[in-house]
């Protein structure tokens, strides 16, 4: 019996037909990510969380030198530690998973276009805008997520 639930189990995976297609996507996805400038997208994506590092220097009263060079630190990290290459091989099955090959297709026709190459250029951005809206609209309603956090923990203080 155990030996018919691995090899059902395995069969299932391999004809999965999202990951069964994923060979055939690859050269479609890294054409897409090669339009995207995906390097560049990631590098930007990272600058676009530096406003964490903002708050974190507010936090520890850091002067605008000292702010600098946490800032370097993390960048730093980024560029030295972080594997690019690991994570957009892992995005390309991310990718793999979510679109099919004509809707790959379509994505590349669109990031081809001027109108794709802007979103390209200002998603970065535009992301970092956005999360500092995100953020100065939490620290605004952080009072009220203390008032239901509170009984929470009351509760389960040990």
């Amino acid at each position: 019996m155990n030996k018919f639930f691995y090899i059902a189990t395995l069969l299932l995976i391999l004809t999965n037909p999202s990951h069964a297609d994923v060979p055939k996507k690859n050269a479609s996805i890294e054409k897409m990510f090669s339009v995207m400038g995906i390097d560049r997208q990631l590098k930007g994506g990272f600058e676009a969380m530096l406003p964490i590092v903002d708050q974190i220097s507010s936090q520890l009263e850091l002067n605008k030198d000292e702010k600098e060079e946490l800032k370097n630190i993390y960048r730093d990290w980024f560029h030295n530690d972080i594997d690019s290459d690991a994570i957009v091989s892992k995005m390309v099955y991310l990718y793999a998973d979510n679109f099919n090959e004509k809707e790959i297709s379509e994505l590349i026709s669109f990031y081809e276009t001027p109108t794709g190459q802007k979103f390209l250029k200002t998603s970065p951005k535009l992301m970092m805008l956005g999360a500092q809206i995100g953020m100065e609209e939490g620290q605004l309603k952080q009072r009220l997520l203390l008032e239901r956090l509170t009984p929470f923990m009351k509760k389960h203080k040990k």
